[in-house]
């Protein structure tokens, strides 16, 4: 999800990237306690037969799903923002609060687009300044990443 803010008075524009989430964590909890409880029933069903050895099973699995679900819901929440002033362009990273930051001087930086040369792989957008590079938005999707790309150039531009 790209989310472009710009300040007419300041010259202050801010780019907000987020990966898009298909499901909230309540929603992905009732999936597991659903799955848990059928799973519960089953091996109780087994157990009665003489099967005990099902049970540590099946709280494995639904103990392997939980960890998969809260892996993939932790990677949901990271977060960019890019922020272009008149002289600066500051890039921040996080989830909960700001973990990494880098500032490039405006007129230093470029900004580009790599197309992939293999057909199906994504385009990639870098910022470049003094030899180094920094992707941005390598969480986006197709679609997203080229919303991306023509805010990225109505604020270069502007």
């Amino acid at each position: 999800m790209v989310t472009t803010n710009t300040d007419k008075e300041t010259g202050l524009s801010t780019i907000v990237l987020k990966p898009n989430n298909s499901s909230s964590w309540r929603f992905n909890m009732v999936i597991v306690s659903s799955l848990a409880f059928i799973g519960f029933c089953i091996s109780t069903f087994f157990a009665l037969q003489g099967l005990w050895l099902i049970f540590p099973f099946a709280g494995l699995e639904i103990s392997a799903l939980f960890v998969c679900l809260y892996l993939r819901m932790r990677a949901n929440i990271k977060i960019e923002v890019i922020t272009f002033d008149d002289t600066t362009v500051i890039i921040e990273r996080g989830r909960y609060h700001v973990e990494k930051t880098w500032t490039y001087h405006r007129l230093w930086a470029k900004i580009f687009v790599k197309r992939s040369s293999i057909y199906g792989r994504q385009k990639q957008v870098f910022i470049r300044s003094h030899g180094k590079e920094l992707e941005l938005g390598s969480f986006l999707n197709k679609h997203d990443k080229n919303v991306l790309i023509k805010d990225l150039k109505s604020v270069v531009y502007a």
